[in-house]
């Protein structure tokens, strides 16, 4: 990097983007994700979508790589472990697809990162690595292997069992040390969502653990045994960052100048005892294990990703990460729209999912507004000084708050119509923004209980009562609803959510089970006085515990989308996701 470019890159990190924003003058990664299925099947195709892309002013490139156990380049590796050389649509004399597109893109300035599903391994079957090694499965609970979802199962490998690290150190060093290659971006670095995987329980964990703590991690409730639960938590989370910590020690002998850069999930690493997907990206970041990380802040609603973001910003504590950008059925108004969002959060840049989805529409989009001139992409000694100022936790702790829930000795109708004894409810308002702020239309909530139920409230003004959906446990997110998130162990790790819309269409889930949990409880609108209320009454024996003691507490919070306004609030303020359990306030049960 020459002195002048070093210098404007030094005033724009003390003073931020401001006019220097993107005029050519610093390097930010303007990345994509190309999926196998979009790699042409002929040399000619890959330089065709490399010039594409090129004349978009994307600089760098996602190829992916390694995809259900199989390489879209030929490989040894594979070869002497008794799996396929290369993926058959590419199996042709002399076509190397990986080495054209290291070619055709360092001849445009681009960078090529290639892009390795790690431990997903098999869809709808496990796949030719646990054909070949059945003993690496990850383990559910129950002893068996994959998980459905979506109508598909998908087959993971225990990053914990032997062999596995010595594998992927063979597979990813052949291709550092055979191919030119800027960067190695490991996506599925990761263990399955909890809600609908508990892994790994495979023998080869279990012992590891019990030589660790002394008992049978089978054996734990994650209620019952909440302390001891979370022990499990942080032991599987610690030997996932080993792992990584010691591939990437490999990697940066073979070739210290390789960028390395992982795929994580916002909300995927371990708060308390909620596993998450097992990714403590956050130490990955301080560590230096990866030079940068790609949080995969996917939404189609800017101000949502942006909560992300903000999340994400919270906990790297400043660590370079390039933002993920969905583009699925988006119109080039909306991505330009979240790449200027993600401009405020982290100058690194961003990747954009995926070339399926760049149609002459969006690329060309794209190089009249986002990225109208060429960016070089920053290299490796760039990536630490792309960095703000991060966001501090503590200041998100600090402003918890509190309401009390009053007992009342009669169950409430629960219709929308607020009776007498909601008068001498704690009626709280104050909402504020995913995103920082203050929201455009007022909410105000309340809470009252009895013997047998919580009663919720919002009274909302400026609701829209138009909605599309309708079918029980239903997306209502995606219409003006309200959400409320309920930890009645005040565990500051799990908790129940309640959804509903102005129609009355009910969604609810857990952080154990997600949409599969379905509880009884009722839900009532009605329009009064220009403002739309909701009422919930939810009984105790659903959350799965009795009627609270005068002075208990349960974690706590309340949600409003407001989709006309584009605006997403909470009652108690979070660093940008609704589900972050670590943050909620504090339900009080009065007398």
């Amino acid at each position: 990097m020459g002195m002048l470019r070093r210098f404007l890159l030094g005033l724009l990190l003390i003073f931020g983007f401001g006019m220097l924003a993107y005029a050519g003058e610093f390097s930010e990664l303007r990345g994509v994700w190309i999926d196998v299925r979009s790699i042409p099947g002929d040399e000619a195709g890959v330089r065709h979508m490399v010039e594409r892309l090129s004349r978009a002013h994307f600089n760098a490139l996602f190829v992916e790589s390694f995809y259900r156990g199989e390489t879209i380049y030929p490989s040894e590796f594979l070869e002497s472990a008794g799996l396929s050389a290369q993926m058959e649509h590419f199996r042709r004399p002399g076509f190397d697809p990986l080495r054209v597109f290291i070619e055709e893109a360092h001849r445009r300035n681009m960078q090529v990162h290639a892009w390795f599903h790690m431990f997903y391994v098999g869809l709808d079957a496990p796949g030719p690595v646990l054909s070949t090694f059945p003993q690496w499965a990850a383990r559910n609970r129950d002893g068996s292997s994959g998980y459905t979802q979506g109508g598909k199962r998908f087959f993971f490998v225990c990053p914990l069992h032997e062999g596995v690290l010595e594998f992927y150190r063979g597979l990813l060093g052949e291709v550092v040390e055979r191919y030119d290659l800027d960067g190695v971006h490991l996506d599925y670095f990761r263990f399955p969502d909890p809600t609908i995987a508990d892994t790994c329980y495979c023998e080869a964990c279990r012992q590891a653990f019990r030589r660790v703590k002394g008992f049978d991690p089978l054996a734990l409730d994650p209620v019952e045994n909440f302390e001891a639960y979370r022990e499990w938590v942080a032991f599987r989370a610690r030997e996932l960052s080993d792992f990584a910590a010691s591939l990437s020690a490999h990697l940066r002998r073979l070739r210290p100048e390789l960028l390395l850069s992982c795929a994580v999930k916002p909300f995927g690493f371990p708060l308390e005892g909620y596993p998450g997907f097992l990714q403590d990206w956050p130490t990955w970041g301080r560590k230096g294990i990866f030079d940068f990380l790609v949080p995969m802040t996917y939404s189609s609603r800017p101000q949502e990703f942006e909560g992300m973001l903000r999340f994400v910003r919270t906990f790297l504590r400043g660590v370079p990460f390039c933002a993920g950008v969905w583009c699925m059925g988006m119109d080039a108004a909306t991505v330009f729209e979240e790449i200027q969002r993600a401009r405020e959060h982290t100058p690194c840049g961003v990747v954009l999912f995926a070339y399926p989805y760049l149609g002459d529409d969006l690329l060309a989009a794209l190089s009249r507004d986002a990225f109208a001139t060429f960016s070089p992409p920053p290299g490796k000694e760039d990536f630490p000084r792309l960095v703000f100022s991060p966001l501090d936790p503590q200041d998100f702790l600090e402003k918890r708050r509190t309401i009390r829930a009053k007992r009342v000795d009669a169950p409430c109708v629960v219709d929308g119509v607020l009776e007498e004894l909601w008068r001498e409810a704690d009626w709280q308002g104050d909402f504020t923004l995913i995103v920082g702020g203050k929201p455009s239309r007022d909410t105000k909530i309340a809470v009252l209980y009895d013997e047998e139920c919580l009663y919720v409230a919002f009274v909302l003004w400026g609701a829209s009562r138009e909605g599309k959906i309708t079918r029980r446990d239903g997306p209502v997110f995606y219409d003006d609803s309200v959400e409320l998130f309920l930890d009645p162990w005040a565990s500051r790790s799990f908790f129940f959510q309640f959804a509903a819309n102005f129609l009355g269409t009910q969604y609810d889930g857990s952080s154990f089970l997600g949409a599969r949990f379905d509880g009884t409880w009722q839900v009532g609108v009605a329009e009064v006085v220009g403002a739309t209320v909701v009422e919930m009454a939810i009984p105790f024996k659903t959350l799965g515990r009795g009627t609270p003691r005068v002075g208990e507490c349960f974690g706590v919070n309340f949600c409003r989308n407001d989709l006309t306004q584009g605006e997403f609030s909470t009652w108690t303020e979070v660093p940008g996701i609704y589900g972050a359990s670590f943050f909620f306030g504090t339900l009080e049960f009065g007398p």
